[in-house]
């Protein structure tokens, strides 16, 4: 479980650099040219995906292996990570239009998934 979580993280921090990346060029744009594209993710929408998967890793791992291996930093960084993916994914499924934006919308659900998954890993 804790190998599976680990790469999903991999995976999440090579999507997290170039979902910031874009966000750094787009809002350069806009100050410079004025454009008026959407950004690639809303710090709401992070926000939320992080309180997400925070608050599910900090629970299951409670219930799981109790206070003594319970990290802040950890969550902190994890919960972070997958928050800013969660968003980008989020904003990406919405802009298709339709039935899509129901999509933008579920996939709130995955770090609720990876918080568990976590919580249970004990990392």
């Amino acid at each position: 479980m804790e190998i599976a979580f680990k790469a999903s993280f991999v995976l999440a921090t090579a999507a997290e650099t170039v979902l910031v990346a874009v966000l750094v060029f787009q809002v350069w744009r806009q100050q410079r040219h004025g454009s008026t594209q959407p950004l690639v993710f809303t710090g709401g929408d992070a926000l939320i995906g992080a309180s997400l998967f925070g608050g599910t890793m900090t629970v299951t791992t409670l219930f799981a292996h109790g206070w003594s291996d319970a990290s802040a930093a950890d969550t902190l960084l994890y919960a972070v990570t997958f928050g800013i993916v969660t968003a980008g994914l989020a904003n990406y499924l919405s802009r298709e239009g339709g039935a899509w934006r129901a999509h933008g919308r579920s996939a709130f659900v995955l770090p609720l998934g990876f918080g568990v998954l976590a919580g249970l890993a004990g990392v």
